[in-house]
């Protein structure tokens, strides 16, 4: 059985232990190693190493006193004690220092995660906010061009517009939302378009699959949308027509918008600021877990965007 003396050495040197692991950890690599004075870290930790191996010997040969053992012999300071105590210490020291750069690892890892996290979270604001103004300069002009020609409709797009900007200014702040909400925001805008070019313009809006039951980031189909009118509508004075399907299924939103445009349009926008940003802003939300397909067909744009939904 453990006498209480015997009980105490042993707090007694677990202390000293603990104190030269400390001193490793907190002072020794942060002051010296991680300021790159290797020399300087070698030799104090060398100086250490021996200090408390020697305390260590010294608290033995106190102790040998303290609880005297007949048939003991109190030769403490021998070259092989003093050996076996450094080893010790050594292997302290590693076992120290590995634990401090584990740490420092694992808490540097979450800071970057964090600090990542946050500038991500930064970068979509910024793209998310680009859209806004664009869209609000777009629907006063149409405001403006339908109070020029006194047309009872400006009412109706002024209500329209209010619907807009509540739900970009107070509901598109979430992470996700419901793509019922996205959509019924898209049929506004299409309808403040309706409005302004009127029987020119015919808009083929169709949606399948169980779209009550999905979310999506707010504003990321709306850009696709405004473009189309941009690059079809702008310069034709013809009769124009946009095809705007919606699909989901599997747990993607297939979502895909063609309209008419001319060569030059189609240069001009494939390497656009807008599409940029978008394309961006994806990669931000889904990684690699989205395609985003623009190309040519018969002197139309087509555009077809795949986005998992949750």
């Amino acid at each position: 059985m453990i006498s209480f003396q015997s009980y105490m050495m042993f707090c007694v040197i677990l202390a000293l232990q603990a104190a030269f692991a400390y001193f490793n950890i907190y002072v020794l690599i942060p002051r010296l190693l991680f300021a790159k004075k290797y020399v300087y870290y070698g030799l104090a930790l060398l100086c250490t190493v021996v200090a408390c191996s020697l305390t260590g010997l010294l608290i033995s040969l106190i102790w040998s006193y303290i609880e005297p053992r007949p048939g003991v012999h109190r030769a403490i300071f021998t070259t092989r004690n003093v050996t076996i105590g450094a080893i010790q210490e050594v292997y302290l020291v590693g076992l120290s220092t590995g634990f401090k750069f584990l740490k420092d690892s694992i808490l540097n890892q979450q800071w970057q995660k964090e600090k990542e996290k946050h500038y991500l979270e930064t970068e979509l604001k910024f793209l998310k906010s680009q859209i806004q103004p664009h869209f609000f300069f777009n629907t006063l002009n149409n405001i403006y061009s339908l109070t020029l020609k006194r047309s009872e409709q400006a009412p109706e797009v002024v209500l329209k517009l209010s619907d807009l900007m509540s739900y970009m200014l107070y509901e598109s702040n979430a992470a996700w939302v419901p793509l019922t909400k996205e959509i019924n925001y898209l049929h506004n805008y299409l309808d403040v378009e309706q409005l302004r070019f009127g029987r020119r313009l015919s808009v083929a809006f169709t949606m399948e699959g169980p779209i009550e039951e999905a979310n999506i980031p707010p504003m990321i189909l709306i850009l696709f949308i405004e473009n189309s009118f941009k690059h079809g509508v702008k310069n034709n004075i013809s009769k124009i027509h946009i095809s705007i399907s919606l699909v989901v299924a599997n747990g993607y939103l297939y979502f895909r918008v063609e309209n008419p445009a001319s060569e030059e349009e189609m240069i001009m926008e494939s390497n656009g600021i807008g599409l940029r940003n978008a394309r961006r802003r994806l990669d931000l939300l889904f990684g690699t877990d989205y395609t985003l397909d623009i190309h040519e067909q018969d002197r139309t744009f087509i555009v077809a965007l795949k986005i998992p939904v949750c």
